[in-house]
Formats: C-alpha cells, sequence, structure tokens
C-alpha cells in the first residue's frame, strides 16, 4: 500500500504522503530517509501535531506551513489537506504550494480578461449592426403604449435575435392588453360587488338594529323572570321553614299521643284489675249473706233453746235475739254491698269499654298523623328541592342576562363592523370608477 500510495502524483508534482501515530513519518514519497523516523528527528513536532489535531474531524482538515521546495533554497508556503485513516491509525496527507495556486490563478485571469475584451468587441459590433433594425419597430411600439394603444404590434420577418425580441415585445403586448381587459372586467365585477356589498350592509344593519332591540327586550324579560323566580324561590324557602316546623309539631302530637296510647292501656289495665277486685269482693259479700243466714239461724234456735230453758235461758234469749239482729242488720248492708258492687262493675265495665274505644281513637290518630308526618316530611323535602330548582333557574336567568348583555355589546360591535362594511363598500366602488377611468386611457 506504501509503494502504491508513494508513487501516486497529480498535477505532475504534487504527491501524498502518511503520517503514523504518535507523528512517526510512515512514507514521504521526495526523502524517503525521513521513513520511519519521528517528529522529533525530524524536527518536525508542530507540522505532525497540526496534521493530527486537524485530521481529528471525520470530514478531514486544512493545515497551512512552510516545507522546503525541490530545486531551490529556503521554504516555501503551503496548504495541505489531512485525513485519518482510522483501521491503521494513519494520517493521510497532500499539499500545493502557495505561490504554484497563485501563478496558476494570474494565468486564469489573463485569459479571462482576454476573453472578456474578445466578447465585448464582438456584442458592440453586433449591437451596433443590429440597433438600426430593432430602434424603428420598438420605437412605434413605445409610441403606441404611450398612447395607451395596446392594439399595435411588430411586423416580424425574419428568425433571428432581433425577430425574437420583437415577438418577444408582442407577446408582452398581448399580455398588457389581457391584463388590461381583466382589469377592466374585474372593475365592473369590483363595481356590482361594491353595490350589493352596499345594499347587503344597509340590511344587515336593519337587522342588526332588529337584533339589538330584540335582545334587549329578552333581558328586560329576563329581569323581570329573574326577580319573579327571586320572589318564588323567597316563597318556597318560607314554605319549607314551615313545613319543617309543622313536622316538628306533628312529630311532638305524634309523641303526645302515643302517651295518651299508654294512658288509656294503663288505664284499661288498672279497670280490669278494679272489675276483678270487685268481683273478689262480691264473692266475699255472698260469703257474708251466707254468714248472716247462718248466724239468724243459729239465732232462732238459741231463742227457742231459751225459751225451752225457762227462766235459766232469758239471758242467752236475749242474746240470741241481739245476734240475730246483728245477722240480720249485716244481710242488709250486705245486700246493699252488692247492690253498691254491682252498679260500680257495670261503671268500671262501661269505663273499660270507653277506655278501650278511645285506645283505638287514639291509635287510630297517632296512625293519621304519623302519616301526616311522613306527608309533611316528604312536602318538606319536595319543597327544599323546589327551592334548590328554583335558584338554579335564578341562576340560570342570570347567566342569560349575562349573555344577552355581551350579545348587546356583540350586536353594537356587529353594528360597528356594517358600518365599516358600507364604508368599505363605498371605497370599493370609488376604487372600480378609478379602474375604469385608468382603463379608459387604454385602446383594446
Amino acid at each position: 500500500v506504501k509503494e502504491m500510495v508513494s508513487a501516486m502524483r497529480y498535477d505532475q508534482t504534487n504527491y501524498i504522503l502518511i503520517q503514523g501515530a504518535g507523528g512517526v513519518m510512515v512514507m514521504h514519497p521526495l526523502r524517503p530517509d525521513f521513513n520511519g523516523k519521528s517528529p522529533e528527528v525530524l524536527g518536525t513536532s508542530k507540522l505532525a501535531a497540526s496534521f493530527a489535531k486537524a485530521a481529528e474531524d471525520p470530514a478531514g482538515g486544512y493545515v497551512d506551513y512552510r516545507f522546503a521546495k525541490p530545486g531551490q533554497t529556503g521554504t516555501f508556503p503551503k496548504t495541505g489537506f489531512v485525513r485519518k485513516f482510522a483501521p491503521w491509525d494513519w494520517v493521510i496527507a497532500t499539499s500545493l504550494y502557495v505561490d504554484d495556486v497563485e501563478v496558476e490563478m494570474r494565468a486564469v485571469s489573463i485569459a479571462l480578461v482576454a476573453i472578456a475584451l474578445v466578447v465585448s468587441l464582438l456584442v458592440g459590433f453586433i449591437s451596433f449592426r443590429s440597433a438600426g433594425r430593432i430602434t424603428q419597430p420598438l420605437a412605434q411600439l413605445v409610441t403606441g403604449l404611450q398612447q395607451g394603444d395596446l392594439s399595435r404590434r411588430i411586423e416580424v420577418n425574419s428568425r433571428d435575435e432581433i425577430a425574437q425580441a420583437a415577438e418577444a415585445f408582442n407577446q408582452y403586448n398581448g399580455r398588457m392588453r389581457t391584463i388590461v381587459m381583466e382589469v377592466d372586467n374585474f372593475a365592473e365585477r369590483v363595481a356590482s360587488g361594491s353595490m350589493e356589498l352596499a345594499a347587503s350592509s344597509v340590511e344587515m344593519s336593519s337587522t342588526v338594529a332588529n337584533i339589538a332591540q330584540v335582545s334587549e327586550d329578552l333581558k328586560q324579560a329576563g329581569e323581570g323572570v329573574s326577580k319573579a323566580m327571586g320572589q318564588v324561590a323567597g316563597n318556597v324557602e318560607s314554605m319549607a321553614e314551615r313545613t319543617r316546623a309543622t313536622g316538628t309539631q306533628t312529630g311532638e302530637a305524634v309523641r303526645e299521643a302515643s302517651l295518651g296510647a299508654d294512658a288509656g292501656k294503663s288505664a284499661a289495665a288498672g279497670m280490669s284489675e278494679i272489675q276483678q277486685v270487685t268481683s273478689s269482693i262480691v264473692k266475699a259479700v255472698q260469703v257474708i249473706q251466707d254468714i248472716a243466714r247462718q248466724t239468724n239461724l243459729l239465732s232462732l234456735n238459741a231463742a227457742i233453746e231459751a225459751a225451752k230453758a225457762g227462766a235459766q235461758g232469758k239471758g242467752f234469749a236475749v242474746v240470741a235475739e241481739e245476734v240475730r239482729k246483728l245477722a240480720e242488720r249485716s244481710r242488709t248492708s250486705a245486700l246493699e254491698i252488692e247492690e253498691l258492687i254491682q252498679k260500680a262493675q257495670e261503671t268500671v265495665g262501661a269505663g273499660v269499654s270507653g277506655v278501650r274505644a278511645t285506645l283505638k281513637n287514639l291509635e287510630a290518630i297517632s296512625s293519621r298523623i304519623t302519616s301526616i308526618s311522613t306527608s309533611i316530611q316528604e312536602v318538606g323535602g319536595l319543597s327544599e328541592k323546589q327551592a334548590a330548582v328554583t335558584h338554579d333557574v335564578t341562576r340560570m336567568m342570570e347567566r342569560t342576562n349575562d349573555r344577552l348583555a355581551q350579545n348587546a355589546a356583540s350586536t353594537h360591535e356587529l353594528s360597528a363592523t356594517v358600518d365599516q362594511i358600507s364604508h368599505t363598500a363605498e371605497e370599493l366602488a370609488k376604487v372600480s370608477h378609478g379602474l375604469k377611468k385608468v382603463v379608459a386611457n387604454f385602446n383594446l
């Protein structure tokens, strides 16, 4: 590879060299004695470092330095290009002497100046010969253009550059004529459009005024509805408070009815016990009546026996008589007590029946009051919901009023825009009239 690179030349004398790792010269085609030597030995440490630094760029880099020139004494400026060959850690470099490039550039510059002079002379000669043939038709065309006559054309009787230029002028004149005609047509359309725009702006202005009036009416109606809804909300809240108070009162009535029912049950139980006690008293009175009858019989027997005893039984007969009287009074009192107890039993029975009927009525009343309390609670809940809905409706009406106010502001802005459109339509009409006047200056 080194031998192949050493033999390579371009522009006859320029060559390629290879620098290795650490700046060691791998191959120099003109100085084989440099090969394998380090930059310290060769005295090229700065140059080797510059080559290595420029080669760090993957695309390569340029290095300016001075080097000896074959056959001449001293050093001369050179510009080199370096690029790294990473697989072998080589830096491939080539360079040109700056003075050789300057000599080539001076030679090229002299040649270009000479060619430019020759071309200028030829162009001047051709222009002089062609001026006579082109100036007269061009003068006619310019005169026509100054007069606004776009119908004129240059007669083309040849195929040279002059004829091509004349044809180009004819095409330009034709395009100008087409453009002016299009401008005329456009002016007609602008005039028609401006008239339609003016009519539309008038109609739009009337519509905007109607919209503004309707928006204002809706705003006032919305404010009225909002106030009415506020009153309704207050009434609903008041009704909700009253239903809550009524619910509290009915709850207390339910509790009182329940207490009355409990008292009625207690009274019924007490009267039942009284009936049982009076029944026991009746039985005791009946026993007393039996004892009184038996005592009366015994006193009669004692009186009989005392009569049989004569004078000895007289005192016993007196006692027997007193016992008989006492037994008779006891029997009479027992009968009276029995009658009173029977009346008391009848009265207690009637009271028990009344208490039971009252208890049933209290239970029915308690049930009805409970139902009423439930209904009142439901009404209270519905009233609260209705109050919430009313508040929502009020807020919606307030937002609607705000939007109506925004619509009114937008309507005013739209009215101003319509006025601007009307003004623009007037300006378009003026522009159209101006275009028509400009087009009238041309002869199509």
